[in-house]
């Protein structure tokens, strides 16, 4: 007896009617986020919503109102997404989907009231057509057909995607030249190909291709030497704060202070995180190596062996600490830090919980609670500290507000990120008053940075606004660009140095500072204060291969053609031919990629007991 199915009968009018409003909804999607509607993109959406149509009536009894559902919820988060990040959600960032918790409110606030137009009709739609469509029985005849059907699909598909699956293709390129839904049936494939593909030696990496070149004794060598070394990671802190006054309101009075006595001040340095942002702004600092990208190095390695600071620091003798007001097991870090060689970690676990904001320790507390413990180290000290309260959405109590904003700024990401900043700012100058009070300030060396943009022009409202307030455009360049600050008190340096650079160079940096020789290691910054050209390679929000050095400025075309990238003169700002920047563009490949091999064989510890060579202390 054959078995009997249900099934819809649908009509060709009402698939259509499905199809067309799915594909009005993708193109809306592509005109509201800027992306170039090319006609290679409108053919590749059609040709792939074709295909998806035949995958479900083959594999779904034509459940057409499902796969309306689905595309219609994927363009829904890929748009909140977009709002954020500038730039599609990987299935490998799923990886992260249990930090969510942390930075929930932060997707709320980007929550545009436009992304519900993607699923407000999905109920009405559903009333609709089960009023409209009446179900038959269906036997299984047509199982034969069925198969031949998928076959070819399948055949089909492969020989579609295999010729475009490659290393040498990024994400980017993929949705800007084949569309949304190439993009993510891409980004699966790819997924489950380098599950079962063994990455090929590059022959770039090697021991003597990015053997540390610091300067053993150049400018500023042993300035900080035999100094506790301070570290402070403020979040969210970008570079056009510094000096910054809004309506008559200095707003980072206490970082201005720091720079301006005893200082070596960078002000071209630029954000090198991926996917992990904050922890992956730790790990570059660090390591001066590329984080992966999409994937979180804190969350996919934590085993691994490192060359980092705290570990080249600790056998020079130092006792080294990490301080984070989350909890320990945010981004993994209880994990990760003992491999990268931390003697200890202090998480919120550790800490009086007095004062939360956000979802963590307040940084007035978080400051406070270190310096007291900082007391107690053994000396010399390496402390890492990491802020939180300055996160997006930056959402602090009212009673901290102390920046009186415009009528037109209040309830803004902007204003609330003024605040933020503002008492941040306010904590780091409390708590370099109690280092003072507590005798460890002048034989301190305090370095600081910011990990990362607070407000990224993706957003409308913050590009609007920073243009109207900075007098120029504002772009993704200028949001990247981070403070660099060494405060050495005592030494008396005034000292700003516009020199091009990225959070990949503090590492060797610092070691001149601090009069370290070390010729052991692997990275693949340089020492800022010696160097006579600069250079930062760009990954994650921009395609890899972007760059900024001390005369260009490179930002790859999202659909991996050269000639339609930017390329501009840094003196003049007029274009130039991008075909002049590829010598750039090979370099940062070559540092991105050479990064992530090293990553992902964990290949470090090989390659440096292989080449052992002296180092000293100077």
């Amino acid at each position: 007896m054959t078995r009997l199915k249900k099934t819809y009968n649908w009509t060709v009018e009402t698939v259509s009617l499905l199809a067309s409003t799915s594909l009005i909804k993708v193109f809306f999607f592509y005109i509201y986020t800027a992306q170039t509607l090319k006609l290679s993109n409108i053919i590749g959406t059609i040709v792939w919503y074709f295909f998806l149509l035949i995958i479900f009536q083959v594999l779904f009894r034509g459940r057409f109102f499902l796969l309306y559902c689905i595309v219609s919820c994927v363009l829904f988060i890929d748009f909140l997404y977009f709002q954020y990040f500038g730039f599609l959600p990987s299935v490998k960032e799923l990886a992260h989907v249990h930090q969510i918790g942390g930075v929930k409110s932060s997707i709320i606030y980007v929550m545009d009231p436009l992304s519900f137009l993607f699923i407000v009709d999905l109920f009405p739609v559903g009333l609709y057509l089960r009023r409209k469509l009446s179900k038959v029985n269906e036997t299984g005849e047509k199982s034969d057909r069925r198969v031949q059907w998928l076959a070819m699909f399948l055949i089909l598909f492969m020989s579609l995607l295999l010729p475009f699956i490659s290393e040498s293709l990024q994400p980017y390129f993929v949705f800007n030249r084949y569309g949304l839904f190439a993009y993510h049936l891409y980004d699966m494939a790819r997924l489950a190909l380098s599950k079962i593909k063994t990455p090929d030696l590059d022959e770039n990496v090697t021991y003597s291709g990015y053997i540390n070149k610091i300067a053993e004794k150049g400018n500023y060598f042993a300035v900080a030497k035999d100094r506790n070394i301070i570290l402070v990671q403020l979040e969210s802190f970008q570079d056009f704060l510094v000096d910054f006054y809004y309506n008559g309101q200095e707003v980072t009075p206490n970082l201005n202070r720091l720079i301006s006595n005893n200082s070596i001040y960078f002000d071209e340095i630029y954000q090198q995180v991926g996917a992990g942002n904050t922890s992956d702004a730790e790990f570059v600092i660090i390591n001066s190596m590329h984080c992966l990208g999409q994937i979180s190095v804190y969350e996919s390695h934590d085993q691994n062996s490192f060359y980092s600071l705290p570990a080249l620091l600790n056998s020079k003798g130092f006792y080294t600490v990490a301080f984070h007001g989350n909890k320990g097991s945010f981004w993994n870090r209880e994990k990760v830090y003992p491999s990268l060689g931390f003697d200890d970690f202090v998480s919120l676990e550790d800490m009086e919980n007095d004062e939360i904001i956000g979802f963590g320790l307040s940084d007035l507390s978080f400051f406070r609670q270190v310096v007291s413990m900082t007391k107690s180290l053994p000396s010399p000290f390496f402390a890492f500290l990491v802020t939180l309260t300055s996160h997006n959405p930056y959402d602090i109590p009212g009673e901290l507000h102390e920046i009186k904003l415009l009528p037109e700024h209040e309830g803004t990401l902007f204003g609330n990120y003024l605040q933020s900043v503002h008492y941040t700012d306010k904590a780091l100058g409390v708590f370099i008053s109690d280092l003072k009070r507590l005798g460890l300030y002048e034989s301190s060396i305090v370095a600081i940075y910011g990990d990362h943009s607070g407000l990224y022009p993706f957003n409308k409202e913050n590009r609007d606004i920073m243009t109207d307030l900075l007098g120029r455009p504002y772009d993704l360049v200028q949001a990247m660009n981070i403070p660099l600050v060494f405060h050495i008190p005592g030494s008396k340096l005034k000292v700003v140095n516009s020199i091009v650079g990225g959070q990949i160079d503090f590492f060797p940096t610092l070691l001149n500072l601090i009069g370290v020789v070390e010729r052991n290691g692997i990275l693949f910054g340089r020492d800022l204060n010696n160097s006579s050209d600069g250079f930062v390679s760009l990954t994650h929000y921009v395609p890899e291969g972007s760059f900024i050095d001390n005369r260009r400025i490179f930002i790859m075309s999202s659909d991996g053609i050269l000639q339609n990238s930017i390329a501009l003169d840094r003196a003049t700002g007029e274009a130039i031919p991008p075909f002049s920047c590829l010598d750039g563009y090979k370099n940062s490949i070559q540092q991105i990629e050479a990064s992530k091999y090293l990553i992902l064989n964990d290949s470090i510890s090989q390659l440096l007991g292989q080449h052992t060579l002296p180092s000293t202390n100077q």
